[in-house]
């Protein structure tokens, strides 16, 4: 097989599906690992999200989850009943909780931590630094531009 034609179209459909199906099979790959935790997606979800946003709002972590507020309370409850996420009233609104991690949650944090460093760690063999930050920067620029079509 010779080289790709550099003359011929690019073939965006193309490139669109591998990106949906990448997207699938690392989903898939980081679920089953995570399963031996005992979480599911959803669950390491929002425990990443309250991680990365301490004392976060039921409504704000609805919103970066793309989920309905119901959705994210019952899954909010469920963690709290099992220890793993508390809520403490929000100083500035009395009618508002903030959603904090557990240490119990710090813990299974952890071990996701290194079960997502691994899967990154095959995803991007034989990529530089370099290579990472421009893949970061047009995947960047793909997500802007969807955002601006909405």
């Amino acid at each position: 097989m010779g080289q790709p034609d550099k003359n011929a179209p690019v073939d965006k459909r193309a490139i669109s599906l591998k990106l949906t199906v990448l997207t699938r099979q690392m989903r898939m790959s980081f679920d089953q690992s995570v399963a031996s935790i005992g979480v599911t997606r959803s669950q390491w979800t929002l425990i990443a999200v309250i991680a990365r946003r301490p004392a976060a709002t039921q409504r704000e972590v609805a919103e970066i989850l793309e989920m309905s507020e119901a959705s994210t309370g019952r899954l909010i409850d469920r963690l709290c009943a099992d220890g793993l996420l508390e809520r403490r009233p929000k100083e500035d609104d009395r009618r508002a909780y903030c959603v904090h991690l557990t240490e119990a949650a710090g813990a299974i944090l952890e071990k996701i931590s290194a079960v997502a460093s691994e899967h990154e760690k095959i995803a991007f063999a034989g990529f530089s630094d370099d290579d990472l930050k421009k893949l970061d920067g047009y995947l960047s620029l793909i997500a802007a531009n969807l955002a601006g079509s909405r």
